[in-house]
């Protein structure tokens, strides 16, 4: 009869196989996102077309192929004694971590008892270690390992493992996409670097303009005085951090959208109380206008969906 430990730890082994296996499907989907550039606007006649600026680079994302069927659960034993049958696969492997061989590189066996076969994981990133004998659900691409093999289906997963290589050679190894250890925390998950105060400072100011940009326009398009002029004081004072912002890095076209917008702002105000509305109306559009033109070279958006100042725009 199955133990009462044995199976709860079944069933918080499935909780665990099932939220890591919707983390590793984001993860995979996102690494196979790139932007679309868009098509470069015609040179006016007699002008030569300008070289096309050079793409930003991404972040450093898991690069592996998309998987062609459902990411499966399996049990470290199963993969260490055939591991064939999944080989080319995602796999959801829960066992117990054994051994750490390095930073990204780590071994997981069945169970504590250190008797079974591993199993070889290397991961793109760990924000945090492994820790010895605990249970771990382990998603990716599963191979046999091979130093080339490996270099050539993802390079962040690439580890030098030294001595162990030779080990491990010809054997199943997981190229990890997440790392789920028994607290439910990801440990491959994709940690955003820490915001300057400055860019904290930034990101405050921003976070008010989208909703006060749009009862701006929406006062000047209905004539509406009292609307129109609500958020003068917050959208100035945002484009005026923003101006100082760029200001300090060089950025001197951002300087100039971030002053032209402010000017805007300032412009919708003094026309809603004089009832010019089309002059409202018209300063009321370029600010809106402003900020995406500052977002498209000087914004980012990261692995976790949050956005940056983009320093190199």
């Amino acid at each position: 009869m199955m133990s009462a430990r044995t199976s709860a730890w079944r069933r918080r082994g499935l909780a665990v196989v099932l939220s890591a296996a919707a983390v590793a499907s984001l993860a995979v989907a996102r690494a196979q996102q790139a932007p679309t550039a868009k098509p470069a606007a015609p040179a006016p006649a007699g002008q030569t077309p300008a070289a096309p600026a050079a793409a930003p680079a991404a972040p450093a994302v898991p690069t592996l192929p998309a998987p062609t069927r459902a990411i499966v659960p399996v049990a470290a034993s199963s993969v260490a004694a055939k591991p064939d049958q999944w080989v080319g696969e995602y796999v959801a492997m829960t066992g117990v971590v054994e051994a750490s061989l390095g930073k990204l590189a780590f071994t997981v066996d069945q169970d504590r008892t250190k008797a079974s076969p591993d199993v070889l994981v290397l991961a793109s990133r760990m924000s945090d270690p492994v820790a010895p004998n605990t249970y771990v659900t382990v998603i990716g691409l599963l191979m046999k390992y091979d130093p080339a093999d490996v270099a050539a289906k993802s390079k962040v997963h690439a580890q030098d493992l030294g001595a162990d290589a030779a080990k491990y050679k010809g054997k199943p190894v997981i190229l990890a996409t997440s790392v789920v250890n028994d607290r439910m925390l990801d440990l491959a998950r994709f940690i955003p670097p820490p915001m300057t105060p400055e860019e904290e400072g930034l990101q405050k100011a921003m976070r008010g303009v989208p909703a006060a940009s749009g009862e701006l326009r929406k006062g000047a398009d209905a004539s509406n005085a009292e609307l129109a002029v609500k958020n003068v004081a917050t959208l100035a004072a945002a484009f005026a951090e923003t101006e100082a912002f760029m200001k300090k890095r060089g950025k001197v076209d951002a300087v100039k959208w971030a002053a032209d917008a402010r000017a805007n702002v300032l412009l919708v105000e003094k026309s809603a109380k004089a009832g010019a509305w089309d002059d409202a109306k018209k300063a009321a559009a370029a600010v809106g206008s402003a900020c995406g033109t500052c977002h498209t070279p000087y914004r980012e958006r990261l692995e976790d969906g949050s956005f940056r100042f983009k320093s190199g725009g």
